[in-house]
C-alpha cells in the first residue's frame, strides 16, 4: 500500500456549488420521502474502475453542503475530492490516482438532502472496485470509555496493513469507519486478511495520531476480517479509549490567594524542587505545604505582602520555568462573609448537619490562635458547656460532639475568637442548624470476591449523579461497610490496581501497555431509608448475586 507523509493536506471537502436553490411551490403535504438516486457513472458494485470522478442523478432537487462534515472515503484520499451540482446530479471527482485491485467505498452520511424537507438520502454507500470483484470481507465491534465503560461516539476505527507501531502517527490507514452513538462500528468491504487495528477520536479532523491530548484505543494483537456468513468467526474485543498521561512535568496552574499567599499546581507528583521568588523579596521566611499527593505547594507569606508583581523561578525534574504574577485584585466579600476583618470560616455541610460527624469550620489562610472560652452553645432549649471539646489545626476548628438527633443547635462564636497568620480576626459567627437522624440514612454492606492476581484495587462507590462518593484500596476477599448514607441510587466501580498506587493508570500506545481495568457492579444499588442492603459480588465466579 503506498505510504502517506504527515505534510500531506487530509480533508474530505472542497464544496463547489454551481447552481442556485430549487425551491418548490408552498402549500400541499409535506414531503417526506427521501432523494434516491436514479443513475450514477458508474454504477454502484461497478468493478475495474478506471475513472477520477462519480456523477450521481437523484429524482429530486438536493442539498450538498453537508459532505464537507459527513463524507467518509475508505481507503481515505490524499488530497479533497471536489464537489459540482448542476441540476438534479452531483459529480464528485479526484486528482489522486486510486490503488490497484482495491475496493473504494463512499459513505455520504447525511450530506446529501433534500432541498425542502431537508431529508438525507436514503441509501448513502457507494462502492466500487480498481479490480476484478469487490472485497466481501468485513470486521465489527465496539468502543467504550475505559473508565466509565460508556459507549464512545465519533471515533475513528482504523486498519493498517503494516505491522510497524509508528503507523497511526505517520500513515492514513487502509480502511477506516466511524463509531455511532452506541460505541459500534462496522468495517466493510474489506480484502481478506490480517491487519493492525487503531482508534483514535481526532482533535484536528485528521486521521493521524499526532496530537497528545487524543483520546486513542488499541489491540495488542493482529485483526482478522471475516467473510460475513462465516459462523466461526470471532468477535472482537471492546476497545477501551482513553488519553495517554502526559510525563513530562511542568507548572499546570498557578493560584493567588489574594496577598496572603500563592499555590503552584504541577502535572506530576513533584520529587525535587528549586524555588526563588527574582525580585527583592525574600522568600525564605515564606512557609511551604504540600499536599499529601506532592503535586500541590502552598506558600503562606510571612505577612500580608504589599506588591505590584513577583517573579518565580521554577526548577523542578529537569523543567524550568520563570512565571510572573501581578497582584491580584481584592475579591469582593463572599454572602455573609466577614466584612471588617476578611477572616472567613466555612462550615462542612449545607443543610442539615449529619450527627454522625464533627462540626468543621475551615478558614482560607493558616490559623495561629482560637479562643474558645466565650463559646455559646445551646441544645434545643439547653445551653452546654463544650469549651473543652472544641479544637483548631493548621486551617479549621472543628467541634467533636454527641449530637442529639433531630435536635436544633445555635452556635455563637464571639469576634475576634480566631487570628490567622496574618492577624485577621473572625467577625462575630452565628450557626442555626438542625441535626439528622439515623432513619435519614441507609446502610450497605458488600461481600467482595476478586481474583487474587490483581494484589490490590481501587474501590469507587458513585451517587446517581456520577460523582465519586468513597474512594479506597482494597483487598481481593474484603467486607465494605457503609453506615450512613443518603437514600438513592449508587453504583460501584471497580479498578483493577495493578501497581498498587491507588488510582487508574491510562495506557501507553508504544509500550503496548493498555490501561487498567474497570469493571461496573451491573446493577443499580438502591439505599433506602433506615435500612441495610447486602450484596455479593464475586468477580471470580464472574457472577453477580444480589
Amino acid at each position: 500500500m503506498k505510504n502517506y507523509s504527515v505534510h500531506f493536506f487530509i480533508g474530505l471537502a472542497v464544496l463547489l456549488v454551481s447552481c442556485a436553490q430549487q425551491v418548490s411551490p408552498s402549500g400541499g403535504d409535506r414531503d417526506k420521502t427521501p432523494p434516491r438516486i436514479l443513475e450514477s457513472q458508474p454504477l454502484n458494485g461497478s468493478v475495474n474502475f478506471e475513472g477520477n470522478s462519480i456523477i450521481l442523478e437523484f429524482d429530486e432537487y438536493v442539498n450538498s453542503s453537508g459532505l464537507a462534515s459527513e463524507a467518509i472515503v475508505s481507503p481515505p484520499l490524499e488530497k479533497p475530492f471536489e464537489v459540482k451540482m448542476k441540476g438534479r446530479s452531483v459529480t464528485i471527482s479526484w486528482e489522486d490516482t486510486l490503488f490497484e485491485n482495491t475496493t473504494y467505498t463512499l459513505q455520504f452520511g447525511d450530506g446529501i438532502k433534500d432541498v425542502n424537507e431537508n431529508i438525507a438520502l436514503d441509501s448513502n454507500v457507494f462502492v466500487f472496485s480498481t479490480g476484478s470483484y469487490i472485497d466481501s470481507f468485513q470486521m465489527e465491534g465496539k468502543v467504550i470509555n475505559a473508565q466509565t465503560l460508556a459507549p464512545v461516539e465519533d471515533v475513528w476505527v482504523m486498519l493498517y496493513d503494516g505491522v510497524d507501531d509508528s503507523l497511526p502517527y505517520l500513515e492514513l490507514p487502509r480502511y477506516f469507519a466511524k463509531t455511532n452513538e452506541q460505541g459500534e462500528y462496522k468495517l466493510q468491504y474489506l480484502a481478506q486478511g490480517d491487519f493492525k487495528i487503531f482508534a483514535l477520536a481526532p482533535e484536528n479532523k485528521g486521521y493521524l495520531f499526532d496530537q497528545p491530548a487524543e483520546r486513542i484505543s488499541f489491540l495488542n494483537q493482529r485483526v482478522n476480517s471475516y467473510y460475513p456468513i462465516d459462523s466461526n468467526r470471532v468477535t472482537l474485543p471492546e476497545m477501551l479509549v482513553f488519553v495517554e498521561e502526559d510525563t513530562n512535568q511542568f507548572v499546570s496552574e498557578t493560584v493567588q490567594n489574594e496577598n496572603h499567599g500563592i499555590k503552584l499546581i504541577f502535572n506530576r507528583p513533584v520529587e525535587q524542587l528549586d524555588f526563588r521568588e527574582l525580585t527583592t523579596i525574600d522568600e525564605s521566611l515564606w512557609s511551604r505545604k504540600w499536599n499529601s499527593k506532592r503535586d500541590t505547594l502552598t506558600f503562606w507569606f510571612d505577612k500580608v505582602l504589599e506588591y505590584d508583581s513577583l517573579k518565580l523561578f521554577v526548577d523542578v525534574e529537569g523543567f524550568r520555568d520563570t512565571i510572573f504574577l501581578r497582584k491580584p485584585k481584592s475579591k469582593a466579600a463572599f454572602k455573609g462573609a466577614p466584612t471588617k476583618t476578611g477572616l472567613w470560616l466555612k462550615k462542612n455541610f449545607k443543610d442539615k448537619k449529619p450527627h454522625f460527624s464533627p462540626l468543621v469550620l475551615r478558614a482560607k489562610t493558616p490559623l495561629v490562635s482560637a479562643d474558645f472560652g466565650s463559646v455559646l452553645f445551646i441544645e434545643g432549649e439547653d445551653t452546654v458547656d463544650t469549651r473543652t471539646s472544641w479544637t483548631w489545626a493548621e486551617t479549621a476548628i472543628s467541634l467533636d460532639y454527641k449530637w442529639k438527633e433531630g435536635v436544633r443547635y445555635k452556635i455563637v462564636i464571639p469576634d475576634s475568637s480566631i487570628v490567622d497568620r496574618f492577624i485577621q480576626q473572625n467577625d462575630s459567627i452565628k450557626l442555626n442548624f438542625n441535626v439528622t437522624k439515623t432513619e435519614n440514612f441507609g446502610e450497605l454492606t458488600v461481600n467482595c470476591i476478586f481474583p487474587e492476581e490483581c494484589p490490590q484495587y481501587v474501590w469507587e462507590l458513585l451517587d446517581a449523579e456520577k460523582n465519586v462518593v468513597d474512594r479506597q484500596s482494597v483487598e481481593p476477599k474484603e467486607v465494605i461497610k457503609y453506615k450512613h448514607l443518603k437514600t438513592g441510587k449508587y453504583k460501584v466501580r471497580l479498578v483493577f490496581d495493578v501497581n498498587q498506587n491507588g488510582k487508574w493508570d491510562s495506557g501507553r500506545y508504544l509500550k503496548g501497555l493498555q490501561p487498567e481495568e474497570v469493571r461496573i457492579y451491573d446493577q443499580s444499588i438502591e439505599i433506602r431509608s433506615n435500612w441495610t442492603s447486602e450484596i455479593d459480588w464475586n468477580l471470580v465466579d464472574a457472577t453477580v448475586v444480589d
